[in-house]
C-alpha cells in the first residue's frame, strides 16, 4: 500500500512573523539603513532545552512586521533564532521572546516587478559555515540604474551575512541569464562551497516557462555552471534535485533530475513516462517524495519516496508508492531513526492514511487509516527526535514516532518547524514561534 512525505525543523516562544506582503507599521527603533544590518541590544533570555518538547506557551505571541516589500516570506528556524527572507530583506528574530536580532536589505535598488509561480517564494534562509563562521546566504533582484543611452539592468545579489549579528561578510553581484532578465530568484541552498541559484518560473509539458538553475562557487563568487530548462527544488548531500528537460531538442518531455551541485552534471535522471508536471518535497536526509502527474486519464499518476543520490526507489521502500490519478504522499524523517508519511491515494477513491517506517528498513512501524472507529486520523505538520506533531479535530497532538501512541494530548500548537528550543507555526497571515516549556 502506498503512503505520503514532508520534513520538519526547529523554534521557541509565541511571536508573530507576518509573512505576507506590505511589512507592518512598527516604530522607528531598528530601522534597516539599507545595505547594512541594524541590531537589538536587548538582553537574551534564557534558552530552555526539551528533546523533543512536549509542551509549548499558548500566549504571547509578539507580533513582528512583514518587511518592506511585496512578495512572500520564508522562514527557518535554527537554534534560539527563526531568519525569515523576502526578496527585499532578511531578518533574525529570537524564537524565545520575538526580538529582533537584525535586519539587512539589499545594497541595490530592488527589481520592480517580481512574480512566483504558484505556491513559489523565496528559498528557505540558508545556512552555512564560512571560514569558521556560521552565516546566512541570501540572493536579492537587484537592479542597476541606466544613464545616457544605456538602459537599467537586472542582476542578482548575492550576499554573506554572519548569523549573530547581521554583519555583511561579502556581496558580489550574479549576472542573470539572457532570457531570464526578469525572473524570481530562489537560492535553493547550498553546502558551503557551492549556491545553487533557480531564476525563472518553473516549466511544465502545458504551459513552458523557461527556467534557469546557476551553481555559484562561494570562494570565487563565480558562475561555475548553468543549467538551462532545470527548475531545483533542494539540494541534499551534493545533489541538486529538481525538473528538467528530458531532451533538450523537444519541448515539453519532463522528467525529474539529479544534477551535481559542484559541476551541474546529471547525476541521474527518475525512469519515469513522459511527465505533465511533478511535486518535489525534501522528506529529510536522503529522501524527496516525487507526486507525479502524467496528464492522461488512465490514471497512472503515482507518487513515490525516492533517494536523492540516485532518483530510484530506495531498497524495501517498494510498497510506499500510489497510483491513481493526482495521488499525495508527504514523509517527513524526524532527524533520528523514522520516516513518518501522509497519504492520499488520489481522486478514484481510497482511504487516507498516516504510517511510520523505519528510516533503515523501511519496515512499517505502525499505520492509522481514515475510517478507523478506534482513533482520530491526525493531520501531520512535523516530526523531530522520535515525536510527530499533528492535529486532529480534538486540537494539537503528538504521537510517538516508533509506535504511534499519543506522547502528548495538549502541546498547545501544531508546529510546522520544529527543535529544542521552540515550535514554528506558519499561518494564512503570517508566522508564529512559540517557546517550548515542557
Amino acid at each position: 500500500m502506498a503512503r505520503v512525505a514532508r520534513l520538519v525543523m526547529p523554534v521557541g516562544v509565541a511571536l508573530s512573523l507576518v509573512a505576507a506582503c506590505g511589512g507592518g507599521s512598527g516604530d522607528d527603533h531598528g530601522r534597516t539603513e539599507k545595505g547594512r544590518a541594524t541590531t537589538s541590544s536587548s538582553p537574551a533570555p534564557k534558552a530552555d532545552s526539551y528533546d523533543p518538547p512536549l509542551k509549548f506557551v499558548s500566549q504571547g505571541s509578539t507580533v513582528v512586521p512583514g518587511g518592506t516589500g511585496d512578495g512572500p516570506w520564508s522562514f527557518r528556524l535554527e537554534g534560539v533564532a527563526v531568519y525569515a527572507v523576502s526578496d527585499a530583506e532578511v531578518k533574525a528574530v529570537s524564537a524565545l521572546d520575538g526580538t529582533r536580532l537584525w535586519s539587512v536589505k539589499p545594497q541595490g535598488e530592488p527589481t520592480e516587478h517580481v512574480t512566483y509561480s504558484h505556491g513559489d517564494k523565496p528559498g528557505q534562509p540558508t545556512l552555512v559555515t564560512l571560514d569558521g563562521r556560521s552565516a546566512v546566504l541570501a540572493a536579492f533582484p537587484v537592479t542597476v540604474p541606466g544613464a545616457g543611452t544605456t538602459p537599467d539592468r537586472n542582476v542578482i545579489e548575492l550576499t554573506a551575512l554572519a548569523a549573530d549579528s547581521g554583519k555583511r561578510l561579502w556581496t558580489t553581484t550574479v549576472e542573470r541569464p539572457e532570457r531570464q532578465q526578469e525572473g524570481n530568484v530562489i537560492l535553493v541552498g547550498s553546502d558551503g562551497t557551492t549556491a545553487a541559484l533557480k531564476i525563472g518560473k518553473d516549466t511544465d509539458a502545458l504551459t513552458l516557462g523557461d527556467p534557469v538553475t546557476l551553481g555559484i562557487a562561494l570562494d570565487t563568487h563565480k558562475t561555475v555552471w548553468t543549467a538551462s530548462g532545470f527548475a531545483a527544488k533542494f539540494i541534499d548531500d551534493g545533489v541538486v534535485v529538481g525538473l528538467g528537460d528530458s531532451n533538450p531538442d523537444t519541448s515539453g518531455d519532463l522528467s525529474v533530475q539529479g544534477l551535481g551541485l559542484a559541476d551541474g552534471k546529471k547525476a541521474w535522471t527518475h525512469e519515469a513516462p513522459k511527465l505533465n508536471t511533478a511535486r518535489l518535497d525534501h522528506a529529510g536526509s536522503g529522501l524527496f517524495t516525487a507526486e507525479m502527474n502524467l496528464g492522461t486519464v488512465n490514471d497512472d499518476d503515482s507518487a513515490v519516496l525516492l533517494s536523492t543520490a540516485t532518483g530510484r526507489v530506495p531498497d524495501g521502500a517498494a510498497s510506499v508508492e500510489l497510483k491513481g490519478s493526482l495521488p499525495h504522499l508527504s514523509c517527513w524523517l524526524d532527524a533520528q531513526a523514522t520516516i513518518v508519511c501522509d497519504a492520499w491515494p488520489g481522486l478514484e477513491g481510497g482511504r487516507r492514511h498516516v504510517f511510520a517506517l523505519d528510516a533503515r528498513t523501511f519496515k512499517e512501524l505502525w499505520s492509522i487509516e481514515e475510517g478507523d472507529s478506534s482513533r482520530l486520523l491526525p493531520s501531520i505538520s512535523s516530526a523531530w527526535h522520535g515525536a510527530v506533531y499533528g492535529s486532529t479535530t480534538n486540537g494539537p497532538v503528538i504521537l510517538d514516532a516508533r509506535t504511534g501512541k499519543d506522547k502528548a494530548t495538549d502541546p498547545g500548537i501544531t508546529p510546522s518547524q520544529v527543535n529544542a528550543h521552540a515550535g514554528l507555526v506558519e499561518g494564512r497571515t503570517g508566522v508564529e514561534v512559540y517557546r517550548a516549556t515542557a
